[in-house]
């Protein structure tokens, strides 16, 4: 890993790898060579990631961090960031498409620790559309499953991201300070983030086989009934009972 001052070379698409702590020192990465704009983004990205996360709420009837793995992905130094200067807001879908293939490859050479589950890329995008970053890994047109089968999931994450999480239907735990990508490595575990999409189940069977017993009613028709009750359930609530809840106490 990089040490703080040090910024490694740009690579054809423009991505720039830095470790957590350089990515946290703003006036480093201005020495460096990064915009002022870009550091202070990758700054409070980083800052966000490596905080919010670790923030405990109730999961039916466990209390742990909102993501599990990030604590111990520290600890390994697995997790790493990265800066892409786009330098528009609606960049091309083919585009976005050739900049994951290249935050794929990097992911895949650059980033490593002992555990490799435990290996994370987290690709800052400040100047494109949070929504953007959807439309381009929306199923239809295939790039999120090509990473899928090269063993990386990729998730978006934006100021006004519209995905709760799947164990707290009124929890946003995606909505990052700037837009976001983050690529790590896909595990038996993340059947919940894939199950409703066909090709996407298909990829995970390929790699790992059935979901564990507990998570194969994720996806099914009664668990889409579940999942739409509830969502109604908390639009009627938002409206006549405005502030009545607290998303970290709450169970889907």
């Amino acid at each position: 890993m990089p040490p703080v001052t040090a910024i490694p070379a740009h690579s054809a698409a423009g991505i720039t790898l830095v470790s957590v702590a350089c990515a946290l020192d703003e006036d480093a990465l201005v020495r460096a060579g990064v915009s002022r704009k870009s550091a202070e983004s990758m700054r409070r990205c980083a800052a966000w990631t490596t905080t919010y996360p670790l923030q405990r709420v109730k999961k039916r009837r466990r209390v742990e961090a909102i993501c599990p793995m990030l604590s111990p992905a520290l600890t390994s130094r697995g997790l790493v960031f990265a800066h892409a200067a786009m330098d528009e807001r609606e960049p091309s879908l083919e585009r976005l498409d050739d900049l994951l293939r290249e935050a794929a490859d990097r992911f895949e050479a650059e980033v490593v620790c002992p555990d490799p589950r435990l290996r994370c890329l987290v690709l800052i995008l400040p100047e494109v559309r949070g929504g953007r970053l959807i439309e381009a890994t929306d199923p239809s047109r295939g790039i999120k499953n090509e990473l899928l089968q090269r063993g990386i999931l990729v998730g978006e994450f934006f100021p006004s991201c519209p995905f709760a999480t799947t164990f707290n239907p009124r929890l946003f735990a995606l909505r990052s300070p700037s837009p976001m990508y983050v690529l790590r490595s896909f595990i038996e575990l993340d059947w919940r983030f894939i199950c409703q999409v066909p090709e996407w189940q298909e990829s995970y069977r390929d790699r790992f086989g059935e979901p564990p017993p507990r998570l194969r009613h994720l996806g099914g028709p009664l668990w889409r009934l579940k999942q739409k009750i509830s969502w109604r359930i908390d639009a009627i609530r938002r409206r006549f009972l405005p502030g009545t809840s607290d998303p970290s106490e709450l169970e889907s």
